[in-house]
């Protein structure tokens, strides 16, 4: 048997397709992944006891979800932590000895306690614990994921900063690009969705989870200022209520679409935004649309994310407030040929250095080296 790489994540595999999704598609070439969600509690009828259920996946890449019956919780040595050791034990007899463990959510780090990994790999895509509904002991068992982590790899300069004097091996891999995927938009051949092919111009686009991380206030207040404008919203809603979304003519909310779609969406927006709040939840965010969008050389506006304007900051249109958006905006709607085609000049070097391709290699690297020092470490003791 062919020993797996088991990655454990907070993220579900049907989900917007984020990090995870980039990287276990790509490291499969490598060895087995074993894509194991957090556990779905719910009620079937006549079922009463926990079990996996294997999900639509890639070759080389299973995605298994743990099943819990709700009335199972909580009833003696059935806690939520006792189930999953129990199923993970499954998981295990199928990944083969010494399995790598690839963690994104500290929450179940006793999981890779148990494992009995070669390698155990953290790689930190967000600052979880400042989103809301965070459990209140993220950071702590955060700390114990790193304490026995033999690398930490980080989604960002920002996360980097704030984890580079907790480990003794913190990489950062700010997140990349499938260009040949989102350089689709600028194919004669790619269409616009028919659910946006009529509105008018222009439109300003995101694609993105809808969460607290976005400014709400400023998207309606950018709406009402500018009722011509088509503001266009792809993407599942999360820890959000309806309520919280600003309801106007101009702003459309088309939910979830598939990775597949998103090339067309953004070859229909005239400008994509990166509308995102100042809060605890973006401070330390890279998102990963920054480098999509221009791989569609789409002009970008977005507020003044850090990661953003350090890394992108000659390359985005930042703004801070609503008449510095409002302005940024018009400025992207008014750039002229020559503009645009400077801008694309600048944007290819860049691209081309944030391939997810290369960083998966880069990463697949660095675990590699990490084995052999370990093994080399084994041998002469």
């Amino acid at each position: 048997m062919e020993t797996a790489l088991i990655c454990l994540s907070h993220l579900r595999w049907d989900h917007v397709w984020q990090r995870p999704h980039h990287l276990m598609s790509r490291l499969a070439q490598y060895l087995p992944v074993i894509f194991v969600e957090e556990p779905w509690i719910g009620e079937w009828p006549g079922v009463h006891e926990a079990w996996l259920e294997e999900r639509p996946g890639l070759p080389r890449v299973r995605v298994i979800r743990p099943l819990v019956p709700e009335e199972l919780l909580d009833t003696p040595d059935n806690s939520y932590r006792a189930i999953f050791s129990r199923l993970f034990d499954q998981i295990l007899q199928q990944a083969g000895p010494q399995p790598i463990i690839w963690e994104y959510t500290p929450m179940m780090v006793y999981l890779a306690e148990q494992a009995g990994a070669r390698l155990i790999v953290h790689d930190a895509m967000d600052e979880l614990a400042q989103f809301r509904g965070a459990p209140a002991d993220l950071r702590q068992r955060e700390q114990q994921l790193m304490d026995i982590s033999d690398i930490v790899f980080t989604g960002g300069r920002s996360l980097y900063e704030a984890r580079k004097d907790r480990h003794p091996r913190v990489f950062c891999f700010p997140s990349g690009v499938d260009l040949d995927h989102y350089r689709q938009a600028l194919d004669p051949n790619t269409t616009e969705p028919a659910d946006v092919a009529d509105l008018p111009h222009p439109r300003l686009g995101y694609f993105g989870v809808l969460d607290e991380r976005l400014d709400w206030e400023l998207i309606g207040a950018v709406a009402e200022a500018r009722p011509q404008w088509q503001w266009i919203f792809v993407g599942p809603t999360a820890k959000i209520e309806p309520s919280d979304l600003p309801q106007l003519p101009n702003i459309r909310y088309l939910g979830q679409r598939s990775y597949n779609d998103l090339p067309a969406y953004l070859k229909s927006f005239d400008v994509a935004t990166m509308p995102f709040a100042m809060n605890d939840a973006t401070r330390y965010i890279s998102p990963t649309k920054t480098l999509e969008y221009m791989a569609g050389h789409a002009p970008i506006v977005s507020t003044l994310v850090p990661d953003v304007v350090r890394s992108y900051g000659s390359l985005v249109r930042l703004a801070d407030g609503l008449p510095a958006f409002i302005a940024a905006v018009e400025a992207a709607l008014r750039e002229a040929p020559a503009e645009r085609q400077a801008r694309i000049e600048r944007e290819l070097p860049v691209l081309a250095e944030h391939s997810w391709d290369g960083i998966a290699d880069r990463m697949w690297q660095i675990m590699q080296e990490r084995l052999a020092a370990t093994q080399s470490n084994h041998d002469g003791s």
